[in-house]
């Protein structure tokens, strides 16, 4: 499978908000992938077409300028090319700082431009697939006009709110296995209010959000070539068994631990990889001393 991902690094000023930019390009007449449970993206096409399926078996179609809402699971994805595609990955902090949109109503679908933004943005973004055709743009100049419109676009979060989606992510980053009163603990909300605040920022519950980024940090582990055998073990020490582990995998990045290899040459294995997965310290800071690297941190 022919494609290629282009990450570029986040503004200094949006870094608080974003993962990263990146282009990706296909030279295919058609792609057939899974696209894992992913944050929220601002995407241009500026050729080709893409359709992905949501519940229900709805198919729904790519316009030139859309957000992706935050995907809760692995979703079926389809590209007509040859195609070029210019993203923003926004983290957590930014779909709730751009869209004011609650996760929990709004994620697992296309959003147009109108839904997300104020119209003069609105309208800036949904002009920049046509203006690349042109040749008004080049592809960093494209890019750089997406993170123009999320300047625009931003607003200012509550303290409190941004308290709630920090440690919430800290606390995923912990452990394989977080104990759910320790967020609770930490969160200046009663348990039920924090439960509900979780699901707005993030779609999903403090239970559900364990098994999703335990999957995500599991695949995005085992998808590399040597694997200490400790980091391994401690994988498989917190799923229940090799079924439970595969299912889980499966669910939420849409491959098995096998087809996680880098040779499987998928769009997946750049999607969880660190440049193109900055939402969650991936890496506790023992897998990171074992691993050589410094551990990820929410960009």
């Amino acid at each position: 499978m022919s494609h290629s991902f282009e990450f570029v690094a986040a503004p200094p000023d949006l870094a608080p908000y974003l993962n990263s930019l990146y282009i990706w390009r296909s030279p295919d007449d058609r792609l057939d992938d899974v696209l894992p449970a992913y944050s929220g993206q601002m995407v241009v096409f500026g050729r080709g077409v893409g359709r992905m399926q949501f519940d229900g078996g709805e198919v729904a179609e790519t316009s030139d300028a859309f957000f992706l809402a935050p995907l809760c699971q692995a979703r079926n994805f389809s590209v007509s090319g040859p195609a070029t595609l210019f993203g923003v990955s926004l983290n957590f902090r930014g779909w709730a700082a751009l869209s004011s949109l609650s996760v929990h109503d709004y994620h697992d679908c296309f959003l147009q431009p109108e839904m997300v933004l104020d119209d003069s943005p609105a309208q800036a973004f949904a002009a920049l697939g046509g203006r690349w055709r042109a040749g008004e743009l080049g592809d960093r100049e494209l890019l750089d006009a997406m993170t123009d419109v999320v300047r625009r676009g931003l607003s200012k979060l509550p303290e409190q709110h941004l308290t709630v989606i920090d440690r919430t992510l800290e606390w995923l980053s912990s452990s394989f296995k977080p104990e759910l009163e320790e967020l609770y603990e930490q969160l200046p909300y009663s348990k039920r209010q924090a439960q509900r605040l979780v699901a707005q920022f993030f779609g999903q519950s403090p239970v559900r959000l364990v098994r999703r980024y335990r999957a995500v940090r599991a695949a995005t582990l085992l998808a590399m070539p040597q694997l200490p055998e400790e980091i391994e073990a401690e994988i498989r020490e917190a799923f229940y068994d090799q079924a439970h582990l595969i299912k889980e995998i499966r669910f939420f990045t849409g491959r098995t631990p096998k087809r996680l290899q880098p040779a499987a040459g998928s769009p997946i294995n750049d999607m969880l990889g660190p440049d193109g997965y900055g939402s969650v310290n991936l890496f506790g800071s023992g897998e990171a001393e074992q691993l050589g690297r410094s551990p990820l941190h929410d960009a």
